[in-house]
């Protein structure tokens, strides 16, 4: 883990470099969810849709998934498979009903049982470790 897999010490701006001996070893996982139906750019002709995925802790347990088709501004509870353990995948499921034909942004994001959410936008440092922004995919659904 010299120099590899090392996070900064101390926030550094996009871009910086940072020394060997300001860093520390990753040890552990960020929580982070992940949309895996719909693909990104799909083209849907329902609009009652099934929107599926996985979400996980490390060491912690997936308390809570949520989805927004509305960016961000509301956030519905996804159902959470009862399969678990630790350092595994948590699958989900979200029954969705577009309200009208068009183009929509699906957001997901999960918290843990420390409490930790996925932020909005990474952490940016200079390998690009632990990235678990909120992800989303674009869709359009046909009338």
């Amino acid at each position: 883990m010299s120099p590899g897999y090392r996070m900064p010490n101390q926030s550094v701006k996009a871009g910086e470099a940072v020394k060997p001996e300001d860093t520390h070893p990753v040890t552990g996982l960020n929580v982070k969810s992940l949309i895996t139906s719909p693909g990104d750019n799909a083209i849907l002709k329902s609009h009652l849709l099934n929107i599926q995925g996985v979400a996980w802790a490390g060491e912690a347990e997936i308390v809570r998934v949520e989805v927004s088709s509305d960016g961000g501004t509301s956030w519905q509870h996804a159902q959470l498979a009862a399969d678990r353990a630790r350092y595994a995948w948590r699958l989900w499921n979200f029954k969705w009903g577009a309200p009208n034909s068009g183009d929509f942004v699906i957001a997901v994001r999960a918290t843990d049982s420390r409490g930790r959410t996925q932020p909005s936008a990474p952490v940016w440092n200079p390998s690009g470790y632990l990235n678990n922004a909120i992800d989303q995919v674009r869709i359009h659904v046909q009338a």
